[in-house]
């Protein structure tokens, strides 16, 4: 496979910003479950070089700060807005889900919203509210014992955020602004004017249409403007777009209060017009003393986001890109009247099917408006030194307002809807209380010792109400007022946990450190057979050397047992669900009462050793672990004469295991100069070792995905092409309804014999997981000069390249990839290897199959920054500090992967990970900005 080298179109200036913090891979267990983070002592060393966490180029979440971290995989998309994809140590769930959860502050958030977006493919983020420049520490939370005290939570890992807080001191203010410009790839193969025109002519003649109608046809008359034009769709539809982040921060305080308080716009566009990001955001963190004894810490948020999003999935009549890609280039992108003179409007659906690109973009509006708050009030009482009680509150709010508005002009039908507009209003609210008492002291002379105990309540609500209005008598109504109703509906999910938990570590004779703790739990979303559960865990380490020198060795073994508890429908009951009988209303019994379902339950090994050599000059950290998931919640199909839907029971195991190894060296440190290098490395293998109810498949766009023993969890499913038949002598295998096949169809694998091609010749063709990734940095700094850049990386993972797939399906009047030039035509003219053209596919040469699977691995260049410190004037004694920095971001990418970005998000889905439908390609940016500080 030849090697893609994707450059900017200008200077390749390697700059990534200045404040951009490598995020420290340690495990933080949550202290008494909320709240305050303790840090492990044994990987406090693990910090490679901490810098402040403003910044982060145009990141608009934290998220977007993760990619190329140790301990955790973060795929991102080039859509503004949206959430990256994160995997930590595999995916071990098929039916829950299967992201990290995120806690801020010690509040845990769900990562990803239960409901399915208005659009196919893309999950807004729902961290905008956290500002990454009010961020001072990000930790990943993968190791056992960690996230056995996560509980019912902690299954697929977590991530920690810690806000930035007041300091001793007068009032600071740090401002920072930035502006930058970003641009995309979107060089699709595709036929010109003139080649798709013969090509159109031939695909006709192939499908039967006479030459007398093919003569006289306008689509191939040249002197109708209207028809001679050689538009470059993409073009019309792709920007060079812009990115802007103010930020101001004010942090003081005396003895008895510090308060941090900022407020912060930022604004994103996205490379495709008519998509883009707004998001106003302002944090209060104060903590006074009542007392000498007495300690309140409050933190109060608020944050609002405006998105708007086109569609990036599989529904290929408005997915723009695909539309501009496979619409005809000699159409005009304007209408003309009947004298064919051009008018002011936008040309309607064409003569072949297509919507007009312009439209979806300019005309097709979708947008979500966010409102959160979120508060937390936390008290401590310090008893004595060795003694202190501790108790919390958090109230959170999340509120989003989704519209869509597709107007008639210049857009496909949608079934029966000419045009339609669609609105949801959905909220989240919670409640969680934690109390806890933790205690400290010596046994002798060198041993210490640690114990916390507590209980934590939460109460949970989520709810939405929908309506869809259609056919509207004029596209100049944008309102639910207008219209038939189609569909309403409303959902309302509650959930409530109790927990008990007892932490304890002690450090033994400076050498052992040991710690360990249990969490009893109960959630709502079980039954009474299974609704309490223990999620226990334990750390032991041991330093090889005495902890004074300047060297350090020390080994660590852990075991920890977490659980996915996100089980949603109360499957512990008897349910009936809605149905239509001949137009009257009607409930049917869907699931049998399921008393003993319980939660998915996560065993996590881990074996290390750690190195810390002169002076911790240079820190080497390996690692590896085993995770082990079972009681996976699947589906058990019962006879459909029962009349009951599939029945969800406990029966399933996945194991993930691998290699970590992270290392940081200060290569030189010199007065005025300093060079520091770090890295990390990852290696993954998933395997589902057990699954009794038999393989479960999910499709999306055609495209499938599979769980089944033996193969990595979400592999890709579907059929091996092992050529073409050049000649009537060569078939010798029917379709799955009898009939013989037609030469210049595919020749798919007859994995059972029988000569018959259908769902029984499927297999695993594939799989989106990587078998390796990770990252390379550098920071080298010479006086007030910086310069910062990291390298993310990933082998092993494939793609499969559904856009790639329609550029070559050859079933309607779609502009093609000029490969299609090699299809079959005839026994005389067979081809290079690509099936024949056939309007509608009769023969399923589109399906599912390997040639649509590549090689995902890649290299990327994924920051560059160059900063300068500028010396402040003695007579500028207001000004502490100044700040320039010049960014470059996703600057040289080195794939073999033949789509616009290696890069793909995909579907949150576990079964649906990594399928390319063509999203917008993450852009290449440049970033100018400053930071002062008063």
């Amino acid at each position: 496979m030849n090697l893609k080298l994707i450059v900017p179109a200008g200077i390749c200036i390697a700059l990534c910003s200045a404040w951009e913090s490598r995020l420290l891979a340690q495990d933080v267990p949550e202290a008494g479950q909320i709240g305050q983070q303790t840090k492990e002592a044994a990987d406090d060393s693990l910090k490679l070089i901490q810098q402040e966490l403003a910044g982060g180029g145009d990141a608009v979440t934290f998220g977007e700060l993760l990619s190329g971290q140790a301990g955790i995989r973060a795929v991102e998309s080039g859509s503004a807005g949206a959430a990256p994809l994160l995997m930590i140590r595999g995916v071990n769930s098929i039916n829950l889900h299967a992201q990290p959860y995120i806690y801020v502050d010690g509040v845990p958030v769900r990562y990803n919203s239960a409901l399915d977006p208005f659009l196919s493919m893309l999950r807004p983020t729902r961290f905008a509210y956290v500002n990454p420049h009010d961020i001072s520490d990000i930790t990943i939370a993968r190791r056992g014992e960690a996230l056995s005290g996560i509980g019912g939570r902690g299954g697929a890992g977590a991530v920690y955020i810690t806000t930035d807080r007041g300091e001793f001191g007068g009032t600071h203010v740090d401002f920072s602004a930035s502006h930058g410009w970003l641009n995309a790839d979107y060089s699709v193969p595709r036929m010109g004017g003139a080649g798709f025109r013969d090509y159109l002519r031939s695909y006709m003649a192939e499908n039967g249409v006479p030459e007398s109608e093919l003569s006289t046809s306008p689509l191939f008359n040249s002197t109708l403007p209207q028809y001679n034009s050689n538009t470059d769709w993409l073009g019309l539809i792709s920007r060079n777009a812009s990115f802007d982040d103010y930020h101001v921060k004010l942090k003081g305080g005396d003895a008895d209060a510090n308060y941090m308080f900022s407020i912060g716009y930022t604004g994103k566009q996205e490379t495709l017009k008519g998509s883009g990001l707004e998001r106003i955001s302002m944090r209060f963190n104060l903590d006074y003393k009542l007392s000498q004894k007495f300690e309140i810490s409050n933190n109060l948020s608020y944050g609002n986001t405006t998105l708007n999003y086109l569609e990036e999935g599989p529904d290929w009549g408005i997915h723009p890109l695909f539309v501009a890609a496979s619409k005809a280039p000699f159409f005009h992108p304007m209408s003309h009247d009947p004298t064919g003179a051009q008018t002011r409007s936008l040309a309607g659906v064409d003569e072949l099917g297509k919507s007009n690109p312009l439209a979806l973009v300019n005309s097709m509006k979708n947008n979500n408006e966010e409102n959160r708050v979120d508060g937390l009030v936390t008290a401590k009482w310090t008893v004595s030194p060795e003694l202190m009680l501790n108790t919390s509150l958090a109230v959170n709010y999340y509120n989003i307002k989704e519209k869509q508005y597709r107007p008639s002009l210049g857009i496909v039908n949608d079934l029966h809807r000419l045009r339609q507009n669609s609105k949801r209003n959905s909220s989240e609210l919670m409640f969680r209380s934690n109390s806890w008492v933790e205690k400290s002291g010596k046994w002798g002379a060198v041993n210490n010792f640690n114990a916390r105990a507590g209980f934590l309540v939460e109460t949970y609500e989520e709810k939405s109400v929908f309506a869809r209005k259609v056919n509207a008598g004029t596209d100049d109504y944008e309102t639910l007022e207008q219209g038939t109703v189609d569909s309403a509906s409303g959902v309302k999910y509650e959930s409530n946990l109790l927990a008990f938990y007892l932490r304890g570590e002690v450090d033994l004779l400076e050498r052992v450190h040991v710690s360990a703790n249990v969490n009893l739990e109960a959630s709502s979303n079980f039954g009474p057979e299974s609704r309490w559960m223990v999620y226990p865990g334990v750390t032991a380490t041991g330093d090889l050397l005495d902890r004074d020198q300047t060297h350090q060795v020390s080994l660590r073994a852990e075991w920890g047992r977490s659980g996915n508890n996100d089980l949603r429908g109360y499957y512990y009951k008897s349910l009936y669900y809605p149905a239509n009988y001949f137009g009257f209303g009607g409930v049917y019994l869907g699931n049998v009462a399921n008393p003993g379902i319980r939660p998915e339950m996560t065993d996590t090994y881990d074996a290390g050793i750690r190195a810390a050599l002169f002076n911790d000059r240079v820190t080497l950290d390996a690692g590896y672990y085993y995770k082990n998931t079972s009681n996976l919640i699947t589906y058990k199909a019962v006879p459909i004469e029962i009349g009951l839907d599939p029945q969800l029971e406990n029966n399933g195991e996945v194991v993930s295991q691998g290699i970590e190894i992270s290392l940081d060296a200060r290569i030189v440190e010199k007065e005025g100069i300093t060079w520091n290098v770090y890295g990390n490395v990852s290696t993954l293998k998933n395997e589902i070792t057990a699954l009794e109810n038999g393989d479960i498949v999910r499709s999306l766009g055609g495209i499938s995905g599979i769980a089944r023993e033996g193969e990595a969890l979400g592999s890709f499913y579907g059929y091996k092409v092992l050529g073409v038949f050049r000649s009537a002598a060569e078939v010798n295998l029917s379709k799955a309804d009898g009939t013989a096949y037609k030469p210049g169809d595919y020749i798919i694998e007859d994995i059972n014999g029988d000569s018959k091609i259908n769902e029984m010749d499927q297999q695993v063709i594939g799989s989106a997981l990587p078998d390796l990734f990770g990252s390379l940095g550098t920071v080298l700094q010479y006086r007030r000069l910086s310069l910062n850049a990291l390298v993310a990386f990933s082998s092993g993972n494939e793609i499969y390249n559904s856009l790639n797939q329609q550029m070559h399906l050859m079933k309607d009047y779609s502009n093609q990839s000029p490969d299609v030039a090699g299809r079959w035509i005839s026994e005389s003219q067979s081809g290079a290897g690509w099936s024949r053209a056939a309007l509608d596919d009769p023969s399923s040469n589109g399906t599912a199959s390997d040639l649509w699977v590549e090689d995902g691995s890649y290299l990327k260049l994924r920051r560059v920054t160059l900063s300068y410190e500028v010396p402040v004037q003695r007579s500028l004694r207001f000004l502490e500090g100044l700040q320039l920095y010049v960014t470059g971001e996703n600057l040289l990418t080195f794939t073999g992967y033949s789509g616009m970005d290696p890069e793909v998000a995909g579907s949150f889905d576990p079964l649906l990970r990594g399928i390319d439908f063509g999203a917008s390609p993450m852009p290449q940016s440049f970033l100018l900005g400053l930071k002062a500080s008063f």
